[in-house]
């Protein structure tokens, strides 16, 4: 199994059809026209190809769309304690079973919280997974991106490897986040607290409960969101780190029909004034989803975010 698959949630790699040459899966149309081109969708922060659930890829497949979700580069060495308690079993079974200390210390060092600060994926890791990505699916293919796989996404097109058509969504803004970072630190610093220390520690009793209320503002079941938790990975901070914008990852702006900007009317993570800023920077307008945060994805406001990427696709197909 490839290094790459760090990310994946407990027994992704065990579905059906998993790791298809790659981190990848495949969604085949079941309905529709004939498209010349498939979908790839990339996920964001301290997220995997399951953030893409079963109802959302079934509407592109009846849309006559192939599907491929990513699940982009994690840390070599997984997640840290934090998200990954396993790892002390690891640990103690190099120190005591196999004898070896130096690797048993080796792995507890690199599994301490922060340490994705010093040895995370950058950004051009994951622009090197979509390109990857792109190369396997073999022909053309149109990429939709959420959150921080939108800037690897739009770094991508800054390095000149350009998809059949990009839909952004609640991306990070191709000047960086450092302007909504700004407006966090002084409009809700709970929320931006409670980042940095799942940043450093991930998820836990410290600021599960905030994360919850700015992710999902319109809430969400403690069913859906106990499903959600423990598939939620370390993120890497050198990545996080670059998409503040600095240095500048996004291609030159100008009118370029082939993006699409979707944002969420209540996302606290990148408010509605970036999801603005990304669409002028690109020529466009952006499409704002009424009552939505930043997990666009799932629950009541897929169904509209769906319609608004299957209609801007519709206009691709010439």
């Amino acid at each position: 199994m490839s290094e790459t698959v760090t990310r994946m949630a407990p027994g992704e790699a065990m579905q059906e059809e998993a790791l298809q040459g790659w981190a990848m899966t495949r969604t085949d149309p079941v309905a529709g026209p004939e498209r010349p081109f498939d979908l790839l969708f990339v996920h964001g922060m301290a997220s995997g190809g399951w953030i893409w659930d079963r109802p959302w890829l079934e509407r592109f497949a009846k849309a006559g769309y192939r599907s491929w979700t990513i699940t982009l580069p994690g840390r070599k060495t997984g997640g840290s304690i934090a998200t990954n308690p396993d790892v002390l079993d690891t640990v103690l079974s190099l120190a005591f079973e196999k004898g070896d200390t130096r690797a048993a210390l080796g792995l507890l060092a690199q599994s301490f919280p922060g340490m994705p600060a010093l040895d995370g994926p950058t950004l051009d890791d994951f622009s090197d997974a979509i390109a990857t990505s792109l190369d396997q699916i073999g022909r053309p293919a149109a990429v939709v991106a959420h959150s921080l796989g939108g800037a690897a996404t739009q770094n991508l097109m800054r390095r000149g490897r350009r998809p059949e058509a990009t839909v952004l969504l609640a991306s990070v803004p191709p000047y960086g986040l450092w302007r909504a970072s700004m407006e966090m630190a002084w409009l809700n610093p709970e929320l931006y607290m409670a980042l940095m220390d799942f940043s450093m520690a991930g998820l836990n009793p410290g600021n599960i409960g905030v994360m919850r209320h700015n992710l999902f503002p319109r809430g969400i079941s403690d069913r859906d969101f106990g499903e959600l938790v423990p598939k939620m990975t370390d993120e890497s901070l050198r990545a996080m780190t670059q998409a503040l914008g600095f240095p500048p990852f996004a291609p030159l702006p100008g009118p370029q029909s082939d993006v699409l900007v979707i944002g969420g009317e209540l996302d606290r993570m990148v408010p509605v004034p970036d999801a603005y800023g990304t669409a002028f920077y690109y020529g466009g307008i952006p499409r704002i989803i009424p009552g939505a945060g930043h997990v666009l994805m799932m629950g009541e406001p897929a169904p509209a975010v769906i319609s608004e990427i299957l209609g801007f696709l519709d206009t691709r197909q010439g």
